[in-house]
């Protein structure tokens, strides 16, 4: 092939111009395919009129099996309706409108370590979903009312601890479970409106927060002040003593609603700030602002940014990257899930209706390397034929001369 094209440029100039148009056009085309693998491609708004009863998803948990999901969805004129959808597209209805109409009181839904699925619709109480059975936890027995808003558990040998995140009266607080029976609720709150907790190493919990800043005293306006984000520390063991709020640690004005783990590092996803949570404690603040963070089966933590973003981050092991997408954020998320090979975010589009938006984990490695191999032969192939064409030019001089 080389001796082609060293013969081809060693013809008159008639061909000569052949090879410069040729030249031209390979370095049109080659720039052309290395900017289109710029943008992320490995997502796609997925039909929801046959998903979901066609209902705005607010809460939604996968199983491991694909297309088995349990869901909290919202349609006007109609209200909630919370079911659980099996792999072979059977459901199983838990609320809805027409009876049991407790879809609206639903607090949270997270998925255990186990697969037990927990949520809470009344105060003192927690419901769960395992092999299909339906579990009531009821904590009325100790004579005081609280509202759970969260749950963590964490395997210790045979034992299962679980941190409660409550609501007690107009504050949030947390309370531990000694063989099933609520702690008394931790003692303070420094203030802080709590939003949710992970499990960390043993005997040390994490939880997630906004604190109202004093009036005025951050340089807002007195009227309203803004919220400032919080970190805290929480200790408890597993056994009937009081959680106690180790430290707390602020961060700026925004707020963290949600965390995802990246192998042994704990993301804190927020609106203006995000947080890495080292093994050792150490707290690393990014410029990663995000509607929410979810972590995928290889655990690559995904910031999903808010409607209307044109990138979105990723976060494992070889550090925090940015990707250019192909088109906007098209989703104001109320929730997002993990199933397979996919990360499902679901919420509503720009117009306000439903609508889920899909990404393919895979495609992101896929590309780079699309990327690393078009960058690879163009420089290659490019570099052949400038090396042909100068070392014509530089025989043709010394001819010349």
């Amino acid at each position: 092939m080389a001796d082609g094209w060293r013969r081809l440029l060693e013809e008159e100039s008639e061909h000569q111009w052949l090879t410069l148009s040729l030249f031209a056009v390979f370095v049109a085309v080659g720039a052309f395919a290395i900017d289109a693998t710029e943008h992320f491609v490995g997502d796609r708004i997925v039909n929801v009129d046959a998903l979901h009863r066609g209902g705005l998803v607010t809460h939604i948990e996968y199983g491991e099996a694909d297309g088995a999901y349990t869901a909290l969805v919202y349609a006007p004129d109609v209200g909630y309706d919370m079911f659980t959808e099996h792999e072979d597209g059977s459901i199983t209805g838990i609320y809805s409108p027409e009876s049991n109409d407790l879809g609206s009181q639903v607090n949270f839904m997270r998925t255990m370590p186990n697969g037990e699925l927990l949520y809470s619709v009344a105060a003192n109480e927690v419901m769960g979903i395992s092999g299909g059975m339906l579990i009531k936890y009821d904590y009325s027995a100790i004579g005081e009312t609280f509202t759970v808003l969260d749950a963590a558990d964490r395997t210790v040998g045979d034992q299962t601890q679980r941190l409660l995140l409550t609501a007690e009266g107009t504050n949030t607080s947390f309370r531990g479970l000694a063989s099933g029976v609520p702690t008394p609720a931790m003692s303070t709150s420094a203030g802080v409106n709590w939003v949710g907790v992970e499990p960390f190493a043993d005997g040390l919990w994490v939880a997630v927060g906004t604190q109202p800043s004093s009036s005025g005293a951050d340089g807002s306006s007195p009227a309203t002040p803004d919220a400032r984000t919080a970190l805290g520390w929480i200790t408890w063991n597993g056994d009937e003593a009081t959680p106690v709020l180790r430290n707390v640690e602020y961060y700026g004005a925004g707020m963290f609603h949600s965390t995802a783990w990246a192998d042994d590092v704990l993301v804190v996803g927020g609106t203006v700030e995000s947080l890495l949570v080292s093994p050792n404690e150490h707290v690393e603040s990014i410029d990663a602002p995000a509607a929410t963070v979810v972590s995928d089966a290889s655990g690559t933590v995904w910031f999903i940014g808010a409607l209307g973003s044109t990138t979105i981050a990723t976060y494992d092991d070889d550090g925090f990257e940015i990707h250019q997408l192909s088109r906007h954020v098209p989703v104001d998320v109320s929730d997002v899930g993990q199933q397979g090979e996919f990360v499902h975010v679901h919420g509503t589009d720009a117009n306000g209706a439903p609508i889920q938006w899909s990404i393919d984990t895979t495609a992101d490695g896929s590309i780079e390397s699309g990327r690393g191999f078009l960058n690879l032969l163009f420089l290659v192939v490019g570099g052949i034929m400038l090396t042909m064409m100068i070392a014509h030019v530089a025989r043709q001089l010394r001819l010349a001369n």
